[in-house]
């Protein structure tokens, strides 16, 4: 089986580069000066890597990201992500949210939902055929989604939830949603590794289970984001929690990614925020809440990898894609 590489080859960057909007999440509301000081502790946490905000697969075939591609013409907008007007979320309970309470759970779960549109895009789209496709999408899935998704639900368990519980009370379903949608998101993990290792024949039938698959575990995420909407920001008011409070929690979440993880996590939440607070805001984020070794880690090397192989990875995958832009190279194997 072969190996994707983490740098695409010069035409998939530079296609990809031009594909890729700058993304930029944002908590909206000033953030207090002790998270930056636990965003300055990342730089001594993990060695720096590459990543930046994100745009639906479809997209990619209109600037030809990958030629073949768009000849095939196969991409289309993601029917997870409905064009909606500036300033309204995809949120199904917090479509213009008020206030630092809503705003901020907004800032991951507009990064989540963008990542649930691209999942979606991705098997439909996906060419079933070919091994190296079933690779590069195994590789997504797994570096970029499941990763992302998997840190979300654990950061709530082990720092936010128990913060938020010594002043009120968490419906018991939604810490009982995580361990269900953790092994949906283990067993889809499997079925993506398994494409490129079994017969040709079968592998149509593995993508119609698949669509499935993911069809059901998509939904079952919006319906537990949207749980938690209702729920967070009432807490969060009713226990009288203020911002300066919550900022320092803030930043133990984001410290406990390490810098792997935030040039994973990070250019998707903005842009997810991007996509409904506009771009100006989105910059102005980066520009004032990023301390400067994290906004120089984002800006030369977590944006260039999201549009380089995040994106890269998703644009591979349709038919009409001949050659895989990320065959291995050597060291840059993975």
């Amino acid at each position: 089986m072969g190996c994707s590489s983490s740098k695409p080859t010069t035409s998939a960057a530079q296609a990809a580069s031009v594909l890729a909007p700058e993304a930029s999440t944002t908590l909206f509301s000033p953030i207090d000066p002790s998270a930056k000081t636990s965003s300055d502790a990342l730089v001594a946490v993990v060695a720096p890597a590459d990543a930046d905000a994100a745009m639906p697969v479809a997209k990619l075939a209109e600037v030809q990201v990958v030629p073949a591609a768009a000849e095939a013409g196969a991409l289309q907008t993601s029917s997870a992500s409905p064009p909606r007007a500036q300033g309204e979320t995809t949120s199904r309970v917090l479509p213009r949210p008020v206030g630092w309470q809503e705003e901020g759970i907004l800032f991951p779960h507009e990064g989540l939902r963008f990542l649930m549109g691209e999942l979606s895009e991705a098997v439909r789209v996906m060419d079933a055929k070919v091994a190296w496709k079933w690779e590069n999408l195994a590789t997504w899935y797994q570096d970029y989604f499941y990763d992302v998704v998997h840190h979300h639900h654990h950061s709530e368990e082990v720092i936010f939830f128990p913060w938020l519980q010594t002043r009120g009370a968490i419906p018991a379903k939604i810490s009982a949603d995580h361990p269900e949608l953790m092994r949906t998101m283990d067993e889809l993990r499997d079925m993506f590794a398994s494409g490129a290792l079994k017969p040709a024949g079968e592998r149509a039938e593995l993508l119609a289970r698949l669509r499935e698959r993911v069809a059901a575990f998509v939904e079952d995420m919006h319906q537990h984001l949207a749980e938690e909407e209702e729920v967070i920001p009432k807490l969060l008011r009713e226990g009288n929690f203020t911002q300066e409070e919550e900022a320092p929690v803030t930043g133990q979440i984001i410290e406990s990614l390490g810098l792997d993880g935030n040039k994973k996590s990070l250019p998707v939440m903005l842009h997810g925020l991007k996509l409904w607070a506009g771009e100006e805001r989105a910059e102005a984020f980066v520009a004032e809440h990023l301390p400067l070794p994290i906004r120089l880690l984002y800006q030369h090397f977590w944006k260039p990898d999201f549009q380089e192989r995040h994106l890269g990875l998703l644009a591979s995958l349709p038919a009409g894609v001949d050659v895989n832009p990320f065959a291995s190279q050597g060291l840059f194997c993975q």
